[in-house]
């Protein structure tokens, strides 16, 4: 029997995964806190993929060494690195306006992106299924936005244009893989995942660099700053771990985890809870990747 396949390799990606989540949960805790007191979102992105990329560096380079920076299709990881900043600075904004839970409801609508951007660019024909979770998930945001909610307009619009470039960026990635079906190894796009953010918000400094932003932030404000590299890193590290331990379809449903976590650190942190109808709204959003797997 294939190891992935045992009883306690399930156990063990299902833990991974939920570690996982509860990082990358956290990493967007940390924007939206770092955004409420002062940091701008340009500044947390910056140290979210520097630290991003100096983390993978450290873990990597001594097993791959310069393999790490010698991607089988180069345009490939670049696209998706320009993407992923692109998503962080989206989802920064985004959090400024929007409560935590809810921004990460209308952000799970990414699964339902990428099977539609899959389907124009990767020529998968969706199913019955796939139209009906469609359908049902901007249902879902429909009622997370509803007039009267604490979702402004401009908040939504963000959180879904970062939802759109994260599903390009999930079909690039189901892509990456070499001529002959050889996949490009985790750790090189790992890295370019860093490395690009790191490079395309260094070079834009003059940009975004406001003087003073730095003037008056207090130790927690810093700790938060210099920890959004690790948070990234390691979440992402621990999902592609849970991967490989268990197939989708056995640690896909944990991912519900993440709305119940959101839920619970914007309670926490900011003493933030979702109303009754928006966490129907939630549900729905959350039920709607599911529906895509009645497909088989």
């Amino acid at each position: 029997m294939d190891a992935s396949s045992t009883p306690h390799a399930h156990r063990s990606a299902v833990l991974l995964m939920l570690a996982g989540l509860a990082l990358l949960i956290c990493l967007d805790a940390s924007g939206k806190y770092l955004g409420a007191h002062g940091v701008p979102v340009a500044a947390s992105t910056w140290s979210r993929y520097f630290g991003h990329f100096l983390l993978v560096l450290a873990v990597f380079t001594g097993r791959d060494g310069m393999r790490l920076f010698r991607p089988r299709r180069p345009w490939v990881q670049w696209a998706r690195g320009t993407l992923m900043v692109t998503v962080t600075l989206l989802y920064f904004a985004a959090l400024l306006y929007v409560p935590l839970a809810e921004a990460t409801a209308i952000f799970f609508l990414t699964p339902i992106l990428t099977t539609v951007l899959s389907s124009w660019f990767l020529h998968e024909r969706p199913g019955r299924w796939t139209i009906v979770a469609i359908a049902l998930g901007f249902l879902g945001v429909l009622i997370v936005v509803r007039p009267g909610s604490d979702v402004p307009l401009i908040g939504a619009v963000l959180v879904l244009a970062a939802a759109c470039c994260n599903g390009a960026y999930q079909t690039l990635t189901r892509s990456a893989t070499a001529s002959g079906g050889v996949p490009e190894r985790s750790s090189t796009q790992l890295m370019y995942s860093g490395m690009v953010g790191a490079l395309v918000m260094s070079v834009a400094v003059p940009l975004w660099w406001t003087p003073g932003w730095y003037v008056g932030k207090s130790l927690v404000v810093w700790v938060v700053f210099a920890l959004t590299g690790v948070l990234g890193a390691l979440g992402h590290l621990l999902l592609i771990r849970a991967y490989r331990l268990a197939p989708a379809t056995v640690i896909a449903p944990w991912m519900y985890m993440q709305l119940l976590l959101s839920v619970g650190i914007g309670w926490l942190v900011f003493d933030a809870v979702p109303d009754a109808v928006t966490l129907v709204g939630m549900l729905v959003i959350g039920l709607s990747p599911q529906l895509t797997r009645l497909n088989r």
